[in-house]
């Protein structure tokens, strides 16, 4: 497995061409990555994912952790290959498309390239509630979760002890924003929100 490269861009693509220890790697990119790129001759380091097929082997690049897990997420889609994903990738933010798997919106969902209403429906089923808050740290737990966690996040802190008492991902943060919604200052106070947001449940 070859879990990033670092060398210099010759070619920003995509693909990009990256010059390795005298090896140029050709690296698959989202199109919103490439746009995000330094400039031709700088160095740059990408996160990795290799897809070997019995007709050849391709390299997929990413400039975050966040993008990297989302991709493997959907390439775990029957149906959702490397190069589909990578549209979806193309099509908006990490944090995005999380928003919409985790809260249902199979509308947005099916407005991504290569995304159809059937396709969006069943990214909702089945990735809804396995998507993480932070695209690639854990919620957190209960415990560390009533006072906020190391990030600041009251909102990660929340969703932890909700989760713990066994409400899906996005059946707890859509309660939570509707408590948000009723009292901007509830949001201070994880266990104040928590409260708030089960009394509405």
């Amino acid at each position: 497995m070859i879990a990033f490269v670092e060398g210099l861009l010759l070619e920003p693509g995509p693909p990009a061409l990256v010059a390795v220890g005298g090896f140029g790697l050709t690296v698959h990119v989202p199109q919103r990555s490439a746009a995000s790129l330094p400039a031709v001759g700088e160095r740059l380091c990408l996160w990795t994912h290799l897809a070997v097929r019995e007709d050849g082997w391709a390299l997929y690049g990413f400039l975050s952790r966040a993008e990297l897990e989302l991709f493997r997420l959907l390439i775990g889609v029957s149906g959702i290959g490397p190069r589909l994903a990578l549209g979806v990738l193309s099509g908006a933010a990490p944090a995005q498309i999380a928003g919409w798997l985790r809260g249902g919106d199979e509308q947005a969902l099916a407005r991504l390239p290569g995304i159809g209403r059937k396709t969006a429906a069943r990214l909702v089923v089945e990735l809804g509630t396995r998507v993480a808050l932070d695209l690639g740290e854990a919620a957190g737990t209960a415990a560390t979760g009533a006072r906020g966690t190391a990030s600041g996040d009251p909102l990660v802190g929340a969703l932890a002890i909700l989760q713990a008492m066994g409400l899906p991902p996005a059946r707890a943060e859509q309660a939570l924003r509707a408590a948000r919604e009723r009292d901007v200052e509830v949001a201070t106070d994880v266990e104040a929100w928590v409260r708030s947001a089960l009394r509405a449940l």
